[in-house]
């Protein structure tokens, strides 16, 4: 009877101490299960940057393209692709018209146009003095003789003189009109013979990047350049940007081009007061054509080559700043952090400056030192048990 009572008691204690295990095994994965792990990183205080980033095409500031925009014949190309020119040698040598024949056909023809002007004006003036003349003398019979014994003079017989149909003052009018026209026929030849141009001349020190002209042969295509020379020591990027993200963008901010795991500086050099129109897949966008000059160039970059380019368009020194991704933000645009106090998430409203894809600036809400947890999920709420798994400290 003893041994039956003393076997119960122990397999009794047995039952209570994997009871008590049990339940306390439950416990703390009841609060395992209700603790979420996060990422977290500390609010530091230092220099933030915004960089504005985008990619361009490289493009010589300094190009020469000439066209020939009626068939013309090149009768000596001094140049071939890649050779450097000097301001002023001579690049192509077209053939030219002699127009010197025209040119003094046309100042004779002004002579003639001119003399017959000077006729008519002196045979006007005779007619006016004889009508003087005849105002003194008293009518008679005898015919009317002037006081140089002279007759009545007739007027002379050029076809631009003899028209009955017209009064001698619209023959002048007439023959002045003659004499506007031989001017300008005059100014024209010489213009086109200003207007030749027998060679193609480098304008600038460079290189020769096309030829499509050759010796001997008519060049008739306006649609490409029969030669081109570019500066490729002077370059710049040329930026099609959103109309939006322009408004951040001014001369003289700094930049940083990214091509072939190389770095560069460079400057914004121009920031087009207008938008334009271009036409892409999807239709038509409108868009701020910006420049980059190309500071230091080691050869590697070339003119035609697409880059990647950051402009600086806002820094801040010695600032208080969490990771953007650790900023959410709510339907009424009011934003917040959350942060890690003795293992429970803490809402904190934030005021948010200067903001990057990598860092943002906090003018209120956030100490220096505080965790800010990252990237926090809808199971995050103010309350919420957390343990820091990592992170940026």
């Amino acid at each position: 009877m003893k041994n039956s009572v003393k076997t119960f008691l122990i397999v009794l204690v047995i039952l209570a101490i994997v009871a008590s295990t049990v339940y306390a095994i439950s416990i703390k994965n009841k609060n395992s299960a209700s603790t979420v792990e996060v990422n977290a990183a500390k609010v530091e205080k230092g220099d933030i940057v915004s960089l504005f980033s985008t990619t361009g095409v490289v493009e010589s500031k300094s190009k020469q393209e000439y066209y020939i925009l009626s068939p013309t014949k090149v009768l000596k190309v001094y140049v071939s692709v890649g050779d450097n020119v000097k301001k002023g040698d001579k690049l192509l040598e077209l053939e030219t018209q002699d127009l010197s024949i025209q040119y003094q056909i046309a100042q004779k023809q002004l002579e003639m146009a001119q003399m017959q002007l000077d006729a008519l004006k002196k045979l006007k003036e005779k007619q006016s003095q004889q009508s003087q003349v005849a105002a003194q003398i008293p009518n008679t019979s005898l015919p009317q003789q002037l006081p140089s014994g002279e007759s009545t003079v007739q007027q002379p017989s050029t076809s631009q003189i003899q028209t009955s149909s017209l009064s001698l003052d619209d023959q002048i009018k007439l023959q002045q009109k003659q004499v506007e026209i031989a001017e300008l026929n005059l100014k024209n030849i010489k213009q086109n013979m200003y207007k030749q141009q027998k060679y193609v001349i480098a304008e600038f020190d460079g290189t020769v990047t096309i030829v499509n002209a050759k010796d001997n042969s008519y060049f008739t295509s306006s649609q490409f350049p029969a030669i081109a020379v570019e500066d490729l020591n002077n370059l710049q990027i040329a930026l099609d940007v959103n109309p939006y993200d322009a408004v951040n963008l001014k001369e003289g901010q700094k930049a940083y081009i990214h091509f072939a795991d190389k770095t560069f500086e460079g400057v914004v050099s121009k920031v087009s007061p207008t938008a334009t129109k271009v036409i892409t897949q999807t239709g038509g966008d409108n868009v701020v054509k910006v420049y980059v000059d190309l500071l230091n160039n080691d050869g590697t970059i070339k003119p035609g080559f697409n880059v990647d380019v950051d402009i600086k368009i806002g820094e801040k020194k010695d600032t208080i700043k969490v990771p953007s991704e650790a900023i959410v933000s709510d339907k009424n645009g009011n934003e917040f952090v959350y942060v890690v106090e003795n293992g429970i998430a803490k809402q904190k409203k934030v005021k948010t400056g200067l903001a990057f894809d990598l860092e943002t600036e906090i003018i209120s809400g956030v100490n220096v030192g505080e965790k800010v947890i990252l990237n926090p999920t809808s199971s995050i709420e103010d309350g919420t048990k957390v343990s820091v798994k990592g992170g940026k400290d």
